[in-house]
Formats: C-alpha cells, sequence, structure tokens
C-alpha cells in the first residue's frame, strides 16, 4: 500500500490513525522537538535553504565538509531539504519527479546518493547538521502549504561542493550523545535509557540501503508487529485488539550508507519509538514492516 507522506503530515501515522477513528488529527499529534543549542555551539558554516512562498533560494557553491542546514520556510508552508546525487543520465524531469517520490512518498531509486536532511513545520526552523563531501550535489527542496491533502511541489537546485584540500575527516567531527544506526531493517543505539533535555542524535546508515527515520512519543513500547497489526487493521476496517497513540517529535531525512545527519532533539521524559518507512522494492513493504522499529525510554 502507499505510505501517506513524510510528513503524514509528516505525521505519517496520523493520517492512518485518523481514518481508524484511534487518534483525531489535530496539532497536539505533532510535538516539534527540534533544538540547536549543541548543533551551535560547534561553529560549523551555515547553509541556508529559504522558501519565500514562491521560491528556495540556496546556495549554488560551498566548501566540503560539515555544515549547519538552516531550514527556514515562509509563514504558512513546511519545507523539506536533502542533499542528493542522482544517477548519471537523467533528464531533469525525470530526476525532480524521482525526487519528490523518494521525499514524500518514500519510494527510492538505485543509483542516487543521499547526503541527508530533514523538515520544518511553518514558523518553525530547523537546524541540523551534514557533512558534504567534494562533488556535484543537488539541493533537494520542496514545499507544502501546512494543511491536510496539500500538493508538494519539489525543484532540484545544483550545488557544487569543493575540496578545500583540508581531509573532511580532518575537521573536528559532531559528538554526538547518541548514535542511531540505520541497518536496513533495523535500529542500533536505542537498547539504553536517554537523559531528557536537548539531546544530539548522529541518525547514522551503517546498513547496505538508503533510510531515514522518523520519531515518534508513544504510549507504550512498539514494535513492527505492532504496525503490522495496524496495516491489517487499515485493510479489514476493523480498529487493531490493541491500538496505540503516537505523537510526531522529529525527523532526519534519507540518508545512503556511510552518511549520516545529525539532528537535536529536546525531549521529555517518556518512551519514543523510532521508525523507517523507505518502502523495500522487492516486497513492497516499509521498512518498519520489515522490523525497523524500536522504542526506548527518556527520563
Amino acid at each position: 500500500m502507499r505510505i501517506p507522506s513524510k510528513v503524514r503530515l509528516s505525521l505519517f501515522a496520523v493520517v492512518i490513525l485518523t481514518l481508524l477513528g484511534i487518534v483525531p488529527a489535530t496539532a497536539q499529534d505533532v510535538d516539534i522537538s527540534f533544538s540547536s543549542e549543541k548543533i551551535d555551539s560547534y561553529g560549523y558554516p551555515e547553509l541556508h535553504v529559504t522558501f519565500d512562498g514562491r521560491d528556495f533560494d540556496v546556495p549554488t557553491e560551498v566548501e566540503a565538509g560539515y555544515h549547519v542546514v538552516v531550514l527556514d520556510p515562509d509563514e504558512g508552508f513546511s519545507a523539506y531539504v536533502d542533499f542528493m546525487q542522482p544517477p548519471a543520465g537523467l533528464d531533469r524531469d525525470e530526476a525532480v519527479e524521482t525526487a519528490l517520490r523518494a521525499a514524500a512518498w518514500d519510494e527510492v531509486e538505485e543509483g542516487w546518493t543521499f547526503g541527508g536532511g530533514s523538515y520544518a513545520f511553518q514558523d518553525k526552523i530547523t537546524r541540523f547538521i551534514v557533512r558534504l563531501d567534494p562533488g556535484e550535489w543537488q539541493i533537494a527542496a520542496s514545499w507544502q502549504l501546512d494543511e491536510d491533502g496539500a500538493d508538494e511541489t519539489m525543484e532540484l537546485y545544483p550545488l557544487n561542493v569543493t575540496d578545500r584540500g583540508v581531509g573532511v575527516a580532518e575537521e573536528m567531527a559532531p559528538a554526538p550523545d547518541v548514535v542511531m544506526e540505520l541497518n536496513d531493517v533495523a535500529f542500533g543505539g536505542l537498547d539504553q535509557s536517554i537523559p531528557a533535555g536537548p539531546t544530539l542524535f548522529e541518525v547514522a546508515n551503517v546498513g547496505e540501503k538508503p533510510r531515514q527515520m522518523v520519531l515518534f512519543r508513544t504510549d507504550r513500547a512498539l514494535t513492527s508487529d505492532d504496525f503490522g497489526e495496524w496495516f491489517g487493521a487499515m485493510e479489514t476496517g476493523t480498529p487493531p485488539a490493541d491500538p496505540f497513540e503516537m505523537t510526531w517529535v522529529g525527523y532526519a531525512a534519507l540518508t545512503s550508507p556511510g552518511y549520516s545527519t545529525w539532528i537535536e532533539l529536546d525531549l521529555a521524559p517518556g518512551i519514543y519509538t523510532a521508525t523507517s518507512w523507505v518502502v523495500d522494492p522487492e516486497s513492497g513493504m516499509p521498512a518498519l514492516l520489515l522490523g525497523m522499529v524500536q522504542s526506548f525510554n527518556v527520563e
């Protein structure tokens, strides 16, 4: 089945839960938890992606290394950004359409490289860190009105990442509080309690497939089987026997093997569940139904 968009209001789940009558699709279903206290302490150069209600304002050239990406949508809009390298041979229209399917519907074509990204709701600036290697990249930036069912509009902006003569590995890397590993059909690094308050997560792809991460605060610990029952209930129209509630708190966009996105989240005590919704091309199922669900405690 088609998974609702990264927002689903990147509210992936809220749309489905609403259809099942489990929870209302209201603002309380989103608790934007991004912060930047630790991110800003590194002094990395800022890379601004700004949407003015009509177009994005983005750089055309930056030096290789770590960057604090400042994603700033206009009032009334939400915005998404990821740093992508399409395979050779795609014309522009095909590349834009494929990037949109990856961003909005979690459908990834082979041959693409994803350097990391995130998402910003209206009136909320999201700051996160990526590492850009030298080469020709595309800033994949999309926007949509902050309303249910709004279409998403994608554009690709060429970005030349220059080699400044100093290896990226020689630059001071971020020191995350938690390394959240994306390993194809499982998460790693979440088998311990995490202190409440601002926490820098490195969302690192250590597997073989591109993956993203959507983080929810949940009313109990969840497993892949819980989501399987949830989707099964959608098909039958019968509410699941053991329903659950979720609140969207954070997001790291598609990241290829060997790349990371660093996001900072100011989390209150509670139970949180990390999920990945990238569609497996062979089975047609999202990664969370193949096991990529992990709950953890924040204390």
